[in-house]
């Protein structure tokens, strides 16, 4: 065995130590670097890369087409969807997360809520997270707040 075989076999084992997943992932690599010289095995190599490549831009072609009908729909239906969002109901189509759609819900059902009672209901460890949800729905248009004292109160904009 020669120096450069010696070097060769730590290396390796050294990279087999530091990454397993990367030793078996290039396993193939290296059987395909032994017998790289067989120009069989390279066209059948190629012809496995080419089947590849064409599946991925066959994949990538149906992406940009549902995206593009897609983009037709929304423009197409622009005068249909609202221009500010508390002009939603509760009935449409919402962008809001599982959370916030609950929050929204508990607005319209008491008319005002607080940060412990969405802390309550939704079941968060302290009221900050309630908080920072409906100051997020502030900012976003689909809570007004009030200050009742040292209280602040949600609704629903109108």
């Amino acid at each position: 065995m020669t120096h450069h075989d010696n070097a060769s076999i730590n290396a390796q084992a050294l990279i087999a130590q530091i990454s397993p997943e990367f030793t078996e992932l290039t396993a193939d690599i290296r059987d395909v670097m032994k017998a790289s010289s067989d120009t069989v095995l390279i066209a059948a190599l190629l012809f496995k890369l080419a089947q590849e490549r064409k599946q991925t831009n066959e994949l990538i072609a149906k992406m940009e087409q549902k995206y593009d009908e897609l983009s037709f729909f929304l423009k197409s239906n622009a005068s249909q969807l609202p221009t500010n969002p508390t002009q939603e109901s509760l009935h449409s189509i919402s962008l809001l997360s599982e959370a916030d759609q609950k929050i929204m819900t508990l607005v319209e059902a008491k008319g005002s809520v607080d940060a412990e009672t969405i802390r309550t209901e939704l079941k968060y460890k302290n009221a900050n997270g309630a908080s920072q949800r409906l100051n997020m729905l502030v900012k976003s248009g689909y809570l007004g707040k009030i200050q009742s004292g040292k209280k602040v109160v949600f609704v629903r904009k109108t």
